[in-house]
């Protein structure tokens, strides 16, 4: 796909920001990152996104394989009138390959075969050329189901951690109770209040295995879904709780973004329905425009909303993830079920080349 500026309308208008976002980066040429959901036995047809600011023609290659699943190119009769079959006979198998198919696209098939529960299915690169030079590889997800990462806990605590509790763990329970269904808990080991507040001065969080850190750039746009119960713990009067303004429900951190200088954002507790311990289930989307804010790292200074590309960088180079269990001032034990991050729609074209 060729973009060219100059034009009225809204095509003009769709130039400018195109412009604009490639103006505060250092490309002009980008594969974009995309999401397809593919189910077993099915074929879907792909089209690889790319884009030129200098208004050249663009040739698609595919740039590396999957490892589950098949590429092929579009059938002659499907790219030229969008008659089946809609793909060749046999598979693309060696790489580079360049892409014949209309509209830069081509077929990914998944065969009727086990695949992870918890995580995307397969991915892809493709690179665009606009006869200079030669983009940075685009990556094509393909998603099983709407989870791009989960946590149901059916065998074990697989990883979870949790932090600000003296070193105590949780605690894995292989048994049901409403809608929670194989679970961990964790229990307060230490109360220290604020002096001035009386909330706990350290608040202990539940925190996310590997699995769910690196790159997730494919949950921009997406939500973090998790369940939440409390066995243990006064949830009946907000005297009892720590104060929700200052204890934030999710925490996603990222130790090299903004040049290695790190970015903490919070979910406040305020923008979710409030938690009185029975199990409930909160969905927390991943846009800047949700109400994530970022710590300033001075308390002179006021926690702001992070632009859209800072949110696809800590998304790009997670380093952790924290779920609150600490939300009273005193003893409770609160249980984790269900965690999942789902997939948007793919990377923002304003954000390619901006860190």
């Amino acid at each position: 796909m060729s973009v060219r500026c100059g034009t009225s309308g809204i095509a003009s208008l769709f130039c400018l920001g195109l412009c604009a976002a490639f103006a505060s980066g250092s490309s002009t040429l980008v594969a974009r990152n995309l999401v397809y959901h593919v189910d077993p036995g099915q074929d879907v047809v792909i089209t690889l996104k790319g884009y030129s600011m200098a208004g050249r023609a663009l040739t698609v290659s595919i740039a590396t394989l999957p490892s589950a699943g098949f590429i092929y190119q579009l059938s002659q009769v499907y790219s030229d009138y969008g008659y089946d079959p809609k793909k060749t006979p046999t598979a693309i198998t060696t790489v580079p390959t360049l892409v014949t198919g209309s509209n830069y696209r081509v077929v990914f098939s998944r065969p009727f075969s086990n695949s992870p529960l918890d995580s995307k299915f397969a991915e892809f690169t493709y690179t665009v050329n606009d006869g200079v030079t030669t983009s940075a590889p685009g990556t094509i997800t393909i998603s099983q189901g709407p989870a791009v990462m989960s946590s149901q806990f059916y065998v074990d605590a697989e990883g979870w951690g949790i932090r600000n509790n003296n070193n105590f763990q949780p605690v894995y329970d292989p048994t049901s109770c409403g809608i929670m269904s194989y679970y961990i808990y964790g229990t307060e080991a230490v109360i220290q209040t604020q002096p001035t507040s009386t909330d706990d001065a350290q608040l202990w969080y539940f925190t996310a295995p590997s699995k769910f850190l690196g790159n997730q750039w494919a949950t921009y746009g997406g939500t973090l879904t998790f369940t939440l119960s409390a066995s243990e713990g006064d949830f009946s009067s907000s005297s009892n709780l720590n104060t929700p303004a200052t204890t934030p429900l999710v925490i996603l951190e990222c130790a090299t973004c903004n040049l290695n200088a790190g970015v903490r954002l919070a979910w406040p507790q305020t923008l979710s329905p409030a938690f009185t311990g029975p199990a409930q289930t909160f969905s927390i989307p991943l846009s800047e425009t949700a109400g994530w804010v970022t710590d300033p790292k001075n308390t002179l200074l006021p926690w702001t909303p992070p632009s859209q590309c800072v949110l696809m960088e800590v998304l790009s180079k997670l380093s952790g993830v924290s779920i609150l269990g600490d939300f009273t001032r005193r003893s409770e034990t609160v249980a984790l079920d269900a965690v999942v991050l789902s997939h948007g729609p793919g990377q923002p074209l304003a954000c390619y080349g901006a860190f």
